[in-house]
């Protein structure tokens, strides 16, 4: 088949705007738009670096956290490695995935010129950290409750073994869409340059899949999407791709994990050689903190885990100052004194406890 030529040469001067172009026209337009499959370079088995559709440049971040539930030990970590599972946009749990790649208020011409040269994204396959291991909301969803876990995954060690084949970027958390999109879809429209099409779609690429609502911003996601899935291999209907041992760095026990799966991972990553660590819940802070293998405490802070500056030599929660915290230094004599001074042990004593509580909550009811 002959190389198909830009628009312009094709299109007689009268038709060079798409108002204009005329149906057989149009046919011959939608022949040069080349849909973003999986891999944009006609699937080649590696990916060719200046046909992917996430260049490189991204900057590197140190650690990667994946949670997972419980059910997943032996599954999702072994004693060869990790294995992660990647899954399309459409089977995520917010179904506003790729939604904010172009103003939808804009002019039908506008929105139908984006049609036109972008189609629908393509589903490729996709896989998400968090860059923080001490997000509350992520263990109770993504760790059940606490019961489950989170991988430590070197970030290096990991785009590494990828190569090419995929991108990792944080994701940008916000509710409509990027003025700079807005502006390279116009320039598209009114200059009608191939270049300008090319450019247009990787960035609204881009923005479909590291772009998410404001209010997910508490996962501090970054995402892995692979522009080759050569490597995934489908296992009772998951696509997973297997990770080298040496890219796990820890395994982090949930605050509620069992003792039986806490034993196949600390097996686990005995085989692996990764450190091993326990979340625990303070009652000082709203945010976990963690337990090294030999008890000693550890912070998350500044991108990785690490000792804290202090800490509470009884519970091991860190803090600003002292060597107790204020739970820990609580003596008997403590109770004893505020035994005393509780008004309601009294009417408890003379058992008038119940009857009072009764008529309080009457109270405004008659």
């Amino acid at each position: 088949m002959a190389a198909l030529r830009p628009l312009r040469d094709r299109c007689p001067p009268a038709f060079a705007s798409d108002d204009l172009v005329p149906p057989e026209a149009r046919h011959s337009v939608r022949m040069v738009v080349v849909s973003f499959a999986l891999r944009p370079d006609l699937g080649t088995a590696k990916p060719d670096p200046s046909k992917t559709l996430f260049p490189k440049g991204s900057p590197l971040a140190d650690k990667l956290y994946k949670y997972l539930a419980p059910d997943l030990a032996g599954k999702a970590l072994s004693q060869h490695g990790a294995k992660l599972k990647f899954s399309l946009p459409s089977e995520f749990n917010d179904p506003f995935e790729l939604f904010l790649t172009v103003d939808h208020n804009s002019t039908p011409a506008t929105l139908a010129f984006y049609e036109e040269v972008i189609g629908e994204i393509s589903m490729m396959p996709t896989t998400c950290f968090s860059r923080h291991p001490d997000v509350v909301p992520m263990w109770a969803h993504y760790g059940q409750n606490g019961e489950g876990f989170v991988i430590e995954v070197d970030e290096a060690g990991l785009r590494a073994d990828l190569g090419d084949s995929g991108a990792i970027e944080d994701v940008t958390y916000r509710d409509s869409r990027a003025e700079d999109l807005a502006q390279s879809l116009a320039r598209a429209q009114f200059r009608q340059k191939p270049r300008d099409v090319y450019f247009l779609r990787n960035s609204v690429y881009r923005a479909a899949y590291f772009t998410k609502a404001s209010c997910w911003s508490y996962e501090k996601e970054r995402r892995l999407v692979l522009n080759d899935p050569t490597d995934l291999v489908n296992v009772d209907g998951a696509s997973l791709r297997s990770i080298p041992p040496h890219c796990v760095t820890a395994v982090i026990l949930g605050s509620n994990t069992n003792a039986e799966t806490k034993a196949q991972l600390r097996s686990y990553a005995a085989e692996i050689g990764c450190e091993v660590y326990e979340c625990r819940i303070g009652r000082n802070n709203i945010t976990p903190f963690f337990l090294a293998s030999d008890g000693s405490s550890r912070v998350f802070a500044e991108g990785a885990i690490s000792e804290p500056e202090n800490a509470c030599e009884a519970c091991g929660e860190p803090l600003e100052e002292g060597n107790r915290c204020s739970w820990c230094r609580i003596q008997d004599a403590d109770r004893d004194i505020a035994a005393a001074s509780n008004p309601w042990r009294l009417l408890a004593a003379h058992g008038l406890l119940e009857d009072y509580i009764d008529s309080m909550n009457s109270v405004g009811k008659k």
